[in-house]
């Protein structure tokens, strides 16, 4: 296409000659005029045929420069003008055949004829944004593994909250992969799928990519509002919304939620070998306040539709606090693994304590016996801590104690362990001790919200600017 343009466009200072010359070309003859364009090449005229025979009948000289030929008020549109702008151009009085776009510093970027102009071609490209929330874990945290409930049924709670991974994609014209990390600053940028590595950079949007086989190039970035192995499954988030933006392209083959979340877990425990469990990836795909359950062959997730008043309640009774770094979570459920695998029948009644507790949890909130599910809190954290002994440290006790003495009745770190995020419940009337003595030892009260839907997918329309987005969307192939 560049070449059939530069055919059309002559110098300013060229001559009436050159552009006779250009015209004996049955290519420029198909076309009837040319474009005037200067140093810059910023188109500043065109010239006609008709302009060509008057300057001759006129006697004109053939070497009479083209600036003093052209049409200086010539029609033509902007990269940014609707479909139905060109159209009404095209129905001008006498009519238009072709009618140049320009960008935005007037140079020529396409060339539309009214006999390939399609209106309905002209639909603007499209954003795809995806989103998906990260997950607080009330109770069956370490169970929701494969080495536990391939041998023995397990469950879990938890609830998603109204902090979100983000994916945005746009597609491009070639085939080219260009992968942008606003949390981490990096980029990747490669010549298609088949050129992506893992090399410790953006490894986990990578293996989604790999995984749901788009058949076309596009740029895709990600961004967060939780930091990295805080205990929120952020990690099963970011997969599970990079995977939604991509399966909003499958369209009659898209990825139902279960396969979704299957997805998600393939790219970072399978393809990247990081060690977890299967929960965080069903919480961000399904989202609100669900009752997992984890068999042999099989994974359910039950939503619990609590009434309003006590969900309020829950939500007013829970706090929320950062503490400590960031960690590795498969590093600490390695460990984990390792003591579970020696076959400790104490560490395996453990396992079952939990069990046991967060289906008692799950029973409390349906009968809506919240101040018992607060002590349930406590006493699951005490039995995730018999888990490894790298799941809680000095710094955590110290603050989980003084948040009971000041007032709470249960809670527990989130996630994995080690850091991240605190929860509590706590009644209100203690809530303001317990924000204050924790923020003496550095622990930064956060506020949240519960939200009942899971990831989440759109598109929005952007403006076309370069020439070959143009050419796709107003010229028919």
């Amino acid at each position: 296409m560049t070449q059939s343009l530069d055919s059309i466009q002559f110098h300013s200072e060229q001559t009436l000659k050159d552009v006779m010359k250009a015209f004996l070309s049955s290519y420029v003859q198909s076309y009837g005029f040319g474009l005037i364009i200067d140093n810059q090449r910023k188109c500043v005229g065109v010239i006609t045929e008709g302009d060509i025979r008057r300057a001759i009948v006129s006697d004109r000289s053939t070497e009479t420069p083209l600036q003093e030929l052209m049409n200086r008020n010539f029609v033509y549109v902007t990269t940014d003008a609707s479909p139905h702008q060109m159209l009404r151009l095209f129905d001008n009085d006498p009519p238009i055949a072709h009618l140049p776009v320009l960008d935005k510093k007037g140079r020529l970027v396409n060339l539309l004829s009214s006999n390939e102009f399609r209106a309905f071609r002209g639909i603007k490209k499209k954003l795809i944004r995806s989103r998906s929330p990260v997950r607080i874990s009330f109770g069956g945290g370490g169970t929701d593994m494969s080495m536990y409930f391939n041998k023995n049924p397990s469950c879990a709670l938890n609830i998603t909250i109204n902090k979100y991974c983000y994916t945005t994609v746009d597609i491009r014209a070639d085939n080219r992969i260009k992968l942008t990390s606003e949390d981490f600053n990096e980029e990747v940028e490669v010549a298609g799928i088949d050129q992506l590595q893992y090399d410790g950079c953006l490894d986990l949007v990578k293996a989604c990519i790999k995984l749901m086989q788009p058949s076309f190039g596009f740029n895709l970035e990600t961004s967060s509002d939780v930091e990295p192995g805080t205990g929120l499954g952020g990690s099963a988030a970011l997969a599970v919304s990079v995977i939604g933006a991509l399966n909003y392209f499958r369209n009659e083959k898209q990825l139902d939620k279960y396969a979704m979340a299957d997805v998600a877990y393939q790219a970072e425990r399978i393809e990247l070998n990081i060690k977890g469990g299967w929960q965080d990836q069903y919480a961000a795909v399904f989202g609100g306040l669900n009752f997992l359950e984890f068999r042999e062959d099989e994974i359910f997730v039950n939503p619990l539709r609590l009434p309003e008043d006590i969900l309020l309640e829950l939500h007013f009774n829970l706090l929320m606090f950062r503490v400590g770094g960031t960690r590795e979570s498969g590093m600490i459920i390695s460990d984990q693994q390792e003591a579970y695998g020696f076959e400790n029948n104490k560490i395996q009644n453990q396992y079952t304590q939990q069990l046991r507790v967060a289906r008692k949890m799950k029973d409390m909130l349906v009968k809506g016996n919240l101040g018992e599910f607060g002590e349930l809190l406590n006493e699951a954290w005490s039995i995730k801590k018999t888990f490894a002994d790298c799941i809680s440290n000095d710094h955590i006790d110290e603050i989980y104690e003084a948040a009971i003495k000041a007032g709470a009745s249960g809670g527990k770190l989130l996630g994995a362990g080690h850091s991240g995020y605190l929860l509590l419940f706590c009644d209100p009337k203690f809530q303001s001790n317990v924000v204050s003595r924790l923020k003496s030892l550095g622990a930064r009260n956060e506020t949240f919200d519960f939200v009942e839907t899971g990831v989440q997918s759109w598109a929005q329309s952007r403006s076309n600017t370069d020439r070959d987005e143009q050419l796709d969307s107003a010229v028919s192939d």
